[in-house]
């Protein structure tokens, strides 16, 4: 799972725009004047930072994000986990996560495309609308919306085939090799290898006006793309996922798209109202 938070996904760019950032590009005759621009470099830089430099440079931004989140990450965990108690400790509880289960059947490929497009998409800029200090629907929250709607609510759609496809390599056990196999995977294979660079490349597809033609410009030298701009929000991300999606995984296969679900727009909310309330 991987989930961009459009305010907070910036907020993590903005980490790397540090002095720490600013320690590796001194003296670069190439390196852009704002500091908001380096992540969109016009043309390759002659000097190009090397690996260990990226690495240091944005796990620092990484780990400062994570700090910033620890909050609203412990309340969801917290959410989540309460959750899992009520639902192996309340009887009476089964008959909710029964109704969930049979609108999820009903509803078939548009349970996961409205659940994950409503809540990061539609209900996110609603909750970003609302704590702004410019309050009033715009052009602007549409576009937004309605991006975020499809964006989400497709990875929704494959979100759930990955879930049925892991129920059927490692079965739906609950034990300590089950959960970790699923966790692994989930974290560091689908991740890295496909949420992550989805949304990446529709996010920089939409700043720069839908234009395909600008997005490979966008992404270059990939080494530097990668590393200062994917690869600190990867970390944000895996901080608050890893726990997360093995909470998850503690329930039944039927029952897990619909708790995902549930802690993303957890998550969006918090951090949506987070980043948006001194704007």
């Amino acid at each position: 799972m991987f989930i961009i938070n459009d305010a907070f996904q910036s907020g993590v760019i903005e980490g790397c725009s540090t002095a720490s950032s600013r320690r590796y590009f001194r003296g670069r005759n190439l390196a852009a004047s704002n500091s908001g621009d380096w992540h969109f470099p016009p043309e390759l830089p002659s000097d190009q930072p090397d690996w260990h430099e990226i690495l240091e440079h944005s796990t620092y931004a990484g780990i400062r994000a994570v700090r910033q989140s620890l909050l609203p990450a412990c309340l969801v965990w917290g959410i989540m986990a309460l959750v899992a108690l009520v639902y192996y400790w309340v009887p009476p509880a089964s008959y909710l996560f029964y109704g969930l289960e049979r609108l999820q059947i009903s509803l078939g490929l548009l349970f996961p495309f409205l659940g994950m497009g409503l809540s990061v998409g539609v209900l996110a800029e609603l909750v970003r609308m609302l704590a702004g200090r410019k309050k009033g629907w715009t052009k602007e929250n549409t576009l937004n919306a309605g991006f975020n709607l499809m964006v989400f609510g497709v990875l929704g759609v494959l979100q759930a085939g990955f879930y049925q496809q892991q129920a059927l390599w490692f079965g739906e056990a609950q034990d300590f090799r089950t959960l970790a196999s699923k966790v692994l995977l989930d974290q560091f294979g689908w991740t890295v290898f496909f949420a992550n660079p989805y949304q990446t490349i529709l996010f920089i597809w939409k700043e720069n006006q839908f234009r395909f033609s600008r997005v490979w410009q966008s992404m270059r030298p990939l080494k530097t793309f990668w590393g200062m701009r994917v690869l600190p929000v990867l970390i944000t991300n895996w901080a608050f996922w890893i726990p997360m999606v093995s909470i998850i995984y503690s329930f039944p296969s039927s029952l897990q798209l619909p708790l995902a679900i549930l802690a993303i727009t957890i998550w969006v909310i918090i951090l949506t109202f987070l980043t948006a309330e001194n704007k």
